[in-house]
This record gives C-alpha cells, structure tokens and sequence, in this order.
C-alpha cells in the first residue's frame, strides 16, 4: 500500500475505526471467556486450558474487559460478566481494515483470530496455523504494519533518514543498520526516499533467517542475522560503524530495553542518528491477534513463566510495552539525546498507542576523563592496558576512552574503550593508598564489569589485559597461563566452562589469585573447581555500579538520581500537597460545607455533614488541622472555622490537580503517583464514609502496578532504596559465611527490588534473604517476581516477632522500607526487629518524617489509630525527633541519618535511619 497520510479531516474518522474494532475485540474477548464465568483468574484459565504462554495475555483481557466495563472484579477476585454478551461484529472487520488502509490479509487474519480465541489460548492452534496454505507467510504476518497509522511513522522515519543523508553530503557513504526489519515496510519507506545517486551502504537484519531471506531477494538490500539481546559486534558488527540504527516494532521483543539501547549505542558512531518505532501501550485489536506472536514460543524456556523473560523494570509483569515516558527515560539513560517524539503531546494520543523516537549520539563522548588522568598519572610510556594483543600506554588509554566509539578504531579496543569510557561516568577512581603488589587483571572486551574492574585496576597501578568475549575457553586458559594473570573478571558461563576444559588439568594458574564472577548463581561447586586449580572463586566481589565507594550510603542514593532535577521535583511534590489540600476542602464542599464565600462551621457541625466512619473520624480531625495550619481553614471566635479561599478555587477538581501533573511528569517523566491521587480525590468523600475502599484503589482488580509505581517513581523513593541497599551491602560486606537479611512489611517489594541485587552483586549466594509481610498477598506476589531468590514468611509487626516463629537474635540486618507508620505502637514494633538481630546487627529504616498531605487524602484510609507518640498530636507520622528517640530507647546504636542538612531532599522529611544493635 502507499503511505498516505491522513490530514486533520481524516483523523477523527480513522480514530473512529480503530475504536470500532477495539469493540469487536472486546466483544470477541468477553465471547470466548464467558463459559468460564464466574471464576477467578485460575478458574478461568483452567476452565479454558490456557497454555501457561499466554497466562499473561489472559490476564491482559480480563484487564481490558474490565476497564471497559464488560467484567467486574469482586474483593474475593472473582471475575463477573456485566450485562449480556454481544457477538462480535466479524462481518465490519473487511470494511474497517480496509478504510484504515490495511491490505485484506489483516482482516482474514484478525477474522480467523477472532473465531479460534479459545483455541488460541489453549495452544492448540497458532496463529500461524491460521494462516492460507498458498499465502506468502511473510506478507502476511506483516500485514498488520501495513496502514495508514504505521504508514505515516515509516514515511517520517524515511525522511529522517533522507535529511541525514543530505546533511552529511554525498562524498559519505550513508551507513544504516535496521534491526528487526521483519516483514521489510520500514525499510521500503526508507529505500524509496534515499537521494537518487547517494551512496548508502544499507544492513538489514533480523533474528530470523525467513525474513532476512525474503529481504534479500525482493529488497536487494545487504542481510544478516542479528539476536538483539546478544552483543552486537560479537554477531559480526562493528563498533561505531553505523550513521544511522532503525528499529521499527522490534526492541520491546528485548529481554532488557535498556541494554539492547546500550548495544545500539556503541553500534552508532559519533553523532549518529537512532530511529526507533514502537508502541507504548496495548491496543484491544492487537490483544487478540499479533500479541499471540509475543507470548514466549512453546519450546522457550519462558513458555511456563512468561513474566521471567523479562530482566528490565517489566520483569514480574504482564507488560510488554514501555510506556512513552520509560522509552524516553531508557533512551536517555543510554546516553542518547531524545530529539523528537512523534505524535507529541500537541498532536494527541497515537493511534494505537504507536511513536517514532528520533534520538542521537553527541558528537563526543562526554566522558570525564580528568579522574582517569590522575590515576594513570606517573605511569609514563610504560603499557598499561593490552587489548586484544595491542598495548596502550597511559596517554594512548587516556585518548582511546575521551573518543570511544570512534568508529576508525579497531573493534575489540573500541568496544573495550567505549564500556570504560561508560564506567568512568559513573564510576569516579582514585589513585589506591595501599602497597600491595599490583595486579595484572584479565577481562573480556564488552563486558560492563571488566570495563569497571579495570578502572580499580589502574587505582592499583596495575595492568589491564582485554581479550574479545567470544574466545574460546582452552585459548582462555592459555592467555591466563601465558600472561600470568594474577586476576580474572569472567561471566558465569566462562566461571563453569573454564575448570571442566580438557586442558585446564594442565595448565599452569600458579599466578592466578582468584576469579572474580560479576553474576549471580555460581555455587559451591564452581568454588570447588576453581580451588582445585588455585584461585579462589569470589562471586560480585566488584562494587556496585554508580557508587564510587560502596561504604558510602549517602553516594549510592544520589548516584540513584542522576538525570533528576532535585528542585523541580521538590516543586513537584509542593503542587501535589497543595493539590491535596484543596481535594480535602472539595470534600468538604461536596458535603455541604463551604459552599459560600464567608461561610464558617464548627468541627462538629463538618463531621456531622461528612458523616465519616468511626475508624477515620481521626483522620477528618487530622485534615481540619492541617487546613488550619496551610491558612486555608481560619479559626474564628467561638471555636467555628472560616474558609480563607474562594471556592471557585476548590471546586473543580480537574482544574485543581492539572499543575500538579504538569509538574510532577516534567521532574519525574512519569505521573502514576499524580493520577493514583487524583483518583483518591476524587473519591474522598465516600471514602470518608466507609463506602469506598482505600485498598481498591490502591490494588484495583487485586494488581499491585498502582501501588509500586508509588514507591519507586519519586525522587525519595530512588534515595530511600539505594541508600538502604547501600547500608545493608556495607554492613554485610566482609563478614564469615553465610549472611541473613529479613525484610519487613515488604509489601510491593519495591525496597527489595533494589536491595536484593544489591546484595547478590555483592554477595552472591551466601546471602539468605527473608522476605516478609503481614498479608500472604504480598508474600505470593513476590514469589511470582522473584522465585527461589527469596524465603517467605509472614510477620506482623504489631506482634512480638519470636512468638510468630522467627528465632531471636538470627539476622545479620533487618530492612523496614516505609512500613513502621503503618505499626500501631512504633516503640514496641522497632523493640520486636532488634530482638531478631544479631549482636552487632543492623536495623536499617526508610520513613517519612512529616505528614504528608496527599496521604491523608489516599492511604491516609488505610492506617490504624496509633498508640505511641502520634496518638497525642494526630499526626500519621512520627518527627525526626521522635524517630531518633525511638531508636534510641530501643538501645540502638546510630550509624546513618541521611539525607543531610542541605541537601535538596532535606526538606521533604523522607528519612533513611541505619542504628546497630550493640555487640554486648
């Protein structure tokens, strides 16, 4: 088909169209669900024989159908149809593809989808099956890019490509790489528009050999094979040897986005161009069809854990796709600068959830080198580094990280340099004060930890010996033998294939000290092979990245906000409170209070027109007070309260929360705390009233997405994690055998998600960590993320935790991220944590430490009336003061009170506490 582009007429009628077929979707969905109704999830995908692939595609449809209102959800988790079941209208989806400039196959496609779902979910059909006998399978499967929505991202990627190829001349032979090209739409797009006569060298691959096949013979374009979650230039790809990377519909097939980004970016040469198209979102059309093609294949590993495949932040999710907000967040993060996204937020939302991505590579490297300059300095022309048989001295090192990616460099020292010249951004070394012999350090080029370990290396004055990553074990074990290697940096895979190699009985490893594995999972058994050579095997021995000294809590936690702007997130959370504050006075209104300019009311007379439930008669006090002290409730004689505003600026609450979004996006490029409380807000009053529940919005349909985007989206979110994994990593660090952390009221686990990597980087297996909470939902929701990682075990931190089963005086560290205000007497709760910790053990705190206004109009719901030093004020926090005081009376050794005083955090009152048990 052409790519005609809709104008400003046509769109509103397109739009239409796909909303009309996410209806046949839907009633397609509902359809072939309804013998299993009702049922929970389990019911449902027994009821139906759902392959264990496609479990996360049910759970995506039940989700849909609810949103959509044609399911409810009840508190017990039981799905319910609403209303009758309308068949869907099959016969539109001809016409309807059509005018949205699908060619025909994409109608019998979605058709002969439609009328199998339940054989689909079940496995018993693919979707390939569906396919004609004479089809081109090929143009088929492609069918769904080809329209006039994709057709307008392919023709604005082919312009962009065309504008670089003219912007650098006709004397530079243009270098593209597509990745993924599939079914080839993108790469016709951009053939097409190329200057006649330009000289470009085009690659097209794909991890399939059918559509690198096809392209080959219909496009004429050079192919190759390319797995994107494998490193590039091991496949045959040359570091910095592309101008410009296409990634159509593709990269959300990664199992890390962030790292396939990271690839690509040392495929690009300096100032290179990265066009990436792909959706951010699910779309009802695509659920019951093409997403049966991203459920993990049947002989995958994943097949029976779909939620395992993942390794970025969608892991333990049903996601598949970024949000547009995390494409640009991850685009960044891998050093690119982020151009343009098309549709913006001026055009609208994009139909079918679809972007383009325009970013770029700086011309320079941006690396600092200045701290690498002071630690090589004195080694003059002696060789410090050798890569790949190639030594470099310290001013040949010291050039080849400021231009890494310079794509005249050879491929293993360019990639090798480029991994440095990343390290170095976050990794700040200096020159080592001790007189230890210096090392001799062997790693692999584009591995992330040799980059970084060399960096220490040179702290040490010692030398660096890079061999590419795809040498062979036995060539591995003569390079040690030969070089005399007193350390090695291997991944798991070398850490088990080197000590079983036919030659490694015979060799001589004499020098070698120890082994260093930067990955989890190696075992006593790996221990024991490598003993039996020499070494000794030391599993993430390497400190964290982004923490120049990981004994430094307060470094690790502001490393974690890198790319924030700390006061425009300050602001942001000021708009929230503000935001709330005024919800709180639309509550009010809503209950006929202060309908009037000038009008005044006692406390009395506010709770007998809001009518709160007996359990949050506390919590309507707490917000009369806090009214009161923001001067937007005045107290007038005679004990009555006056409304200080108008309340045209309370009334409408839309008005009230769209700054606070706007603010709270920008800092943070995410809103799911701002819509999480707009949406409490909206609900306050029967909330009040016991007639809505907290916990439903807070985990609606039973899901905890809402809830961990709130404690980790923030900017004292990021602190509060990293800092606590920092202190608990610290204090374990060095300690004999096998260390045990408990966490309590782990919750959504978001504090575990950045300490439990923490402490498997650091520590390996001879960690044991105990994740608990007081609910077994939140016990089987992280057993879903995070497996045998974990034990589990519940806890009730209102209760004596010995009498609950767990020995006193067993954990090294205890870890209590943000759950102690939640306890009804604090005192007694920190008094049952110490009682678990060894002598010498840790107690490390997350808390807010001032109240915080738009919790008492959300969670605020949730928590009991307290019975220690809140229950006098009404406040839902405990002061600083307080804290301290509490620590203290537990007879708790302080070690860590952070943020400081002066940081931009301070103000906000988020606290991290470290306090140790005392050895005697």
């Amino acid at each position: 088909m052409s790519h005609v582009l809709p104008d400003s007429r046509q769109e509103p009628r397109l739009l239409d169209e796909l909303g009309h077929l996410d209806a046949i979707s839907r009633a397609a969905m509902a359809a072939a669900l309804r013998p299993a109704l009702p049922g929970t999830e389990d019911a449902v995908a027994a009821a139906l024989s759902v392959a264990p692939r496609h479990r996360c595609l049910l759970r995506r449809w039940l989700a849909a159908l609810t949103g959509a209102g044609a399911v409810r959800r009840d508190e017990a988790g039981v799905f319910h149809r609403v209303g009758p079941t309308e068949a869907p209208a099959l016969h539109e989806l001809p016409g309807r593809y059509a005018r949205l400039g699908f060619p025909p196959e994409m109608a019998r496609l979605h058709r002969a989808a439609l009328e199998r779902l339940p054989t689909l979910l079940s496995d018993r059909v693919t979707l390939a099956d569906l396919l004609p006998e004479d089809c081109d399978i090929v143009t088929s499967l492609g069918a769904y890019q080809r329209n006039i929505f994709t057709g307008r991202l392919h023709a604005r990627c082919a312009d962009l490509v065309a504008a670089e190829a003219a912007r650098r001349g006709g004397a530079h032979r243009l270098r593209v790489v597509e990745l993924g090209g599939g079914s080839g739409a993108t790469t016709e797009a951009v053939l097409k528009v190329l200057p006649d006569g330009h000289p470009a060298d085009y690659l097209f691959t794909d991890v399939s050999p059918l559509y690198t096949g096809a392209a080959a013979e219909r496009l004429g374009v050079r192919t190759a094979l390319l797995d994107i979650d494998t490193d590039f230039t091991a496949q045959g790809l040359t570091a910095g040897g592309a101008d410009v990377v296409v990634a159509a519909n593709v990269l959300h097939n990664a199992s890390d986005v962030p790292a396939v980004l990271r690839r690509v970016r040392r495929l690009l040469a300096p100032g290179g161009t990265l066009l990436v198209v792909d959706s951010a979102g699910d779309c009802d059309t695509v659920l019951t069809s093409m997403q049966f093609l991203l459920s993990p294949p049947a002989s995958s590993r994943y097949a029976a854990d779909p939620r395992a495949r993942f390794t970025d932040r969608r892991t333990g999710t049903d996601t598949v796709f970024p949000t547009a907000d995390e494409w640009a967040e991850d685009l960044t993060a891998a050093g690119f600068a982020v151009r343009t996204r098309y549709p913006d937020d001026g055009a609208g939302p994009a139909p079918a959830g679809q972007y383009l991505w325009h970013a770029v590579v700086p011309e320079k490297s941006g690396a600092d080198i200045e701290p690498l300059r002071l630690v090589l300095n004195g080694r003059g022309d002696e060789p410090v580094c050798t890569v790949d048989g190639t030594d470099f001295d310290a001013a040949a090192v010291l050039a080849a990280v400021q231009h890494a990616c310079d794509p005249r460099s050879p491929d293993a020292p360019a990639r090798f340099f480029t991994d440095v010249a990343d390290a170095l951004a976050v990794v700040r070394p200096r020159p080592a004060a001790d007189s230890a012999p210096p090392p001799h350090i062997l790693v692999l080029t584009g591995d992330t930890a040799g980059a970084e370990a060399a960096l220490r290396t040179w702290t040490r004055g010692g030398h660096v010996t890079a061999v590419p990553s795809t040498t062979p074990p036995a060539r591995l074990l003569a390079d040690l033998e030969l070089l005399a290697a007193t350390e090695a940096v291997l991944p798991l895979t070398l850490v088990r294939a080197l000590p079983t190699a036919p030659t490694a009985a015979l060799t001589d490893l004499s020098a070698l000290t120890r082994v260093i594995c930067p990955e989890p999972g190696a075992g006593p058994g790996d221990a024991a092979a490598w003993a039996a050579l020499g070494p000794c095997l030391e599993q993430t021995a390497l400190p964290p990245r982004g923490v120049e000294d990981c004994t430094d809590p307060a470094a690790a936690a502001d490393a974690a906000l890198e790319g924030l702007d700390l006061h425009a997130s300050v602001d942001a959370v000021h708009e929230v409170a503000r935001a709330a504050l005024h919800s709180m006075l639309h509550t009010l209104y809503r209950a006929g209070c202060y309908t009037r300019p000038g009008d005044r009311h006692t406390a009395e007379r506010i709770a007998a027109a809001v009518g709160p439930a007996p359990d949050h008669r506390r919590l309507l006090r707490r917000w009369l007070t806090v009214l009161t002290e923001e001067g937007l409730l005045t107290r007038e004689d005679g004990g009555t309260l006056g409304c200080a505003t108008d309340p045209e600026s309370y009334t409408d609450l839309d008005s009230v929360w769209r700054q606070a979004r706007r603010r709270w996006r920008n800092a943070h490029g995410t809103d799911a705390t701002v819509t999480y409380a707009r949406g409490s807000a909206g609900e306050l009053l029967p909330l009040m009233r016991g007639e809505r529940s907290a916990a439903q919005l807070l985990f609606p349909r039973g899901e905890t997405d809402t809830a961990r985007s709130l404690y980790r989206e923030s900017a004292t979110a990021r602190y509060q994690h990293h800092a606590a994994a920092a202190l608990v990593a610290g204090h374990l660090r060095g300690g004999p055998g096998a260390r045990r952390v408990l966490e309590a009221g782990g919750g959504t686990a978001t504090t575990t998600e950045v300490v439990l990597p923490e402490l498997e980087r650091d520590l390996g297996t001879s960690v044991e960590y105990l994740f608990t909470d007081v609910s077994p939902f939140f016990l089987d929701h992280a057993r879903a993320r995070f497996g045998d990682r974990l034990r589990y075990g519940l806890l009730d931190i209102d209760r004596d935790p010995v009498a609950q089963g767990h020995r006193a005086g067993s954990y090294d560290a205890v870890v209590a991220g943000g759950v102690l205000n939640a306890a009804v007497d604090t005192d007694a709760a920190v008094r049952g944590l110490v009682r678990l910790l060894v002598p010498g053990g840790l107690l490390v705190l997350t808390e807010p430490t001032r109240e915080e206004y738009w919790v008492l109009a959300s969670q605020g719901f949730l928590l009991a009336a307290p019975r220690d030093a809140r229950a006098a004020t009404g406040a839902s926090f405990l002061t600083h003061a307080q804290w301290r005081a509490v620590l203290a009376g537990a007879g708790l050794q302080p070690v860590a009170d952070l943020p400081a005083d002066g940081h931009p955090l301070y103000p906000l009152g988020h606290r991290v506490f470290a306090a140790r048990r005392p050895l005697t």
